[in-house]
């Protein structure tokens, strides 16, 4: 495998950034292993990616608590919040901009080719750092429920460790902190509402209702401290703790108490009173309205897609990929289920909806749950050269929703995990479950993510950590692709053969998915209105949109454009099979695809092209 020069998809942003010194991240005093930029040169490409990534990332300690690997960067201690203050994230991408400087110098030719890869894939993670910090509004979102981020940090108390009475004073500790960081929060979006960066009219609608909802004013009575979330799970923790007697649970549950009532319950409100002004101000949709509203969409196309493409690109994409799918779906209803030809989408969707089967709940669909992982397991071998060494199995939440998958711990001491709620089920129809465990299990996110935890990789293309307040963990597009991908590759291994309405829905949802490669880039870059979108995805999907919008468009604008991961992957495909013919292995193609981790879709598509070099030289006669 050769090597080549870097291809940055951010590259051109970046130019004319000024360089800063590094003023460290306000977090870093708890990196045991910092490593200067400046001592690369003594030190192996895979130790300088692993130690500056943990420099980078100690910067976020939510995050790495929120992912369950903040021991693992030697953070014990939780009860001081991130700093999310503007200069915080300036400090953090003038790091990533030494950092970088010192990564390229690696690239003298040298390298092996999964050291390429290693570099390839880090450099985009600096690049995509520093141009961030040119839209710090991006990192932090007012929504309602998961969207928002000061929902995500009520959230992300209720999953800390309370293990002994060190940990529940840290906890009480960052209840009493929270007033601080709202305030920060507060003052980062008076940082954008200054330039005009305001949410949309109907998000800020929404965080109102969940605002008041989960706060009302003492005039409706008041917040029942108790009651709330940040405290129940708490108390129930605490009660498990034996080594606490009951007074000293007493004085903690007190003590919470006293923190929500002075701390947390005031900061919401004051929280409330911010957004409650931004009222009447809002864009109507999209990002579009921003004075820099089409360089920061194609930011976050760059952060979401992680490869070079223009929203006018995607459009074009989506629209000619929703076509193939309709038509992809009229022929096979016709073909295998002998429906009438040439019926319309709006008719294909009513004949689905009319011959829907039972939607099932509780142990009846935890078993069907498991019928469809069970049915699949039996054909990987004619599909996959390399196995996840983790066995996966299903567990309930039943708050949850309907189904997400938890990976393998790092040291793999258990199971990878679909995590399913019995009684939140697949929204639409019951046709859906097996495309569920598809995506989430096997062959989609269990073998993807659990292969990586097998592998000797670098922490940043194994372990997702995303920040906590938006979500968006690294190569998303890679990540969600694979999953995508492996629901078609499922239906492709033969899953419907005695399941024909099924495997016309698995294309149902396939097509629901790609209509969104539309609506998203139409909405921010296009300027169409809210209902234009709906109107279109309508005639598209045949199926009536839910009367309430969804978040994804007003609180993430592009993410669903990672969509784009599952196209590649299609088109990698083809290439491979069109170049090699009866040399291709499918089985072949999905370990060079798997076994380096999370990539960016453009080092992807370099990996699968000289992987194709590979196996055509191979095939050469000697001399």
């Amino acid at each position: 495998m050769s090597t080549r020069t870097i291809s940055r998809v951010l590259l051109g942003v970046i130019c004319g950034i000024g360089v800063v010194a590094v003023v460290g991240c306000q977090s870093s005093d708890s990196a045991e292993t910092a490593l200067s930029p400046g001592e690369s040169s003594v030190v192996s490409l895979r130790e300088f990616v692993d130690t500056t990534y943990a420099e980078l990332v100690v910067c976020d300690p939510d995050s790495l608590w929120a992912w369950y690997v903040a021991e693992d960067f030697g953070i014990e201690d939780f009860s001081q919040w991130t700093e999310i203050s503007l200069e915080e994230v300036e400090a953090r991408a003038a790091l990533a901009r030494e950092v970088l400087g010192d990564l390229l110098a690696y690239d003298d030719g040298s390298l092996s080719p999964d050291e390429q890869i290693m570099l390839d894939a880090y450099a985009w993670f600096l690049e995509d750092l520093i141009v961030r910090a040119d839209y710090p509004y991006w990192d932090y979102v007012i929504g309602m429920s998961s969207y928002g981020s000061h929902n995500l940090a009520l959230e992300l108390m209720t999953e800390l460790p309370i293990e002994d009475a060190a940990s529940a004073a840290a906890y009480i500790s960052r209840i009493e902190g929270i007033d601080e960081w709202m305030a920060q929060l507060i003052d980062v979006y008076r940082v954008r509402e200054a330039s005009n960066v305001i949410p949309t009219e109907y998000t800020i609608e929404m965080t109102l209702t969940d605002l008041d909802s989960a706060f009302p004013s003492e005039g409706e009575g008041g917040v029942n401290p108790t009651s709330l979330p940040v405290y129940t799970s708490f108390a129930d923790r605490l009660a498990e703790v034996d080594s606490l007697t009951a007074a000293d649970r007493e004085r903690l549950q007190n003590e919470a108490v006293a923190a929500i009532e002075e701390n947390l319950v005031p900061a919401f409100r004051a929280f409330r009173d911010y957004v409650a002004s931004l009222s009447g101000r809002g864009t109507s949709v999209g990002v579009a309205d921003y004075e820099e509203g089409a360089e920061y969409y194609q930011y976050l196309l760059a952060h979401h897609v992680t490869m070079p493409i223009t929203a006018e690109e995607v459009h074009a994409i989506g629209l000619r990929e929703v076509e193939r799918l309709q038509e992809e779906m009229q022929t096979y209803a016709s073909e295998v289920l002998g429906w009438p030809q040439n019926m319309s989408m709006a008719q294909l969707e009513a004949r689905i909806v009319a011959e829907n089967k039972p939607i099932l709940q509780g142990q009846a669909l935890l078993a069907e749950y498991q019928s469809y992982v069970d049915e699949v397991e039996p054909l990987l071998a004619d599909y996959f050269g390399t196995l996840p060494e983790s066995d996966l199995v299903i567990t309930v939440d039943p708050d949850g929703p309907p189904a997400y998958y938890q990976e393998p711990p790092i040291d793999k001491s258990g199971p990878g995990q679909i995590v399913t709620s019995l009684f939140n089920m697949t929204p639409y129809t019951a046709y859906d479950e097996p495309v569920l465990m598809h995506h989430e299990g096997i062959p989609g996110h269990h073998f993807q993510i659990a292969i990586s935890r097998d592998l000797d990789l670098p922490d940043f293309q194994r372990d997702l950590i995303a920040n906590v307040y938006v979500r968006h963990p690294l190569f998303q597009a890679y990540v969600e692709g694979w999953a995508l991908y492996a629901e078609r590759l499922a239906a492709e291994m033969g899953v419907y053969a005695d399941d024909p309405l099924g495997g016309l829905c698995q294309k149902r949802l396939e097509l629901a998915r790609l209509v969104r490669l539309v609506t998203d880039t139409a909405l921010n870059a296009m300027g169409w209105t809210w209902a234009e979108a709906q109107t279109y995805s309508r005639q598209a999907t045949g199926r009536a949109e839910p009367a309430t919008r969804e978040m994804h468009y007003d609180g993430y604008p592009g993410q669903v454009t990672i969509g784009m991961g599952y196209l590649v992957l299609l088109e990698l495909r083809q290439r491979a099979m069109d170049a090699l013919g009866e040399d291709f292995d499918i089985k072949a193609f999905h370990d060079a695809v798997l076994l380096h981790g999370a990539v960016p879709l453009s080092t992807l598509d370099w990996i699968v092209d000289e992987w194709i070099e590979e196996v055509s030289a191979a095939q050469q006669p000697p001399g």
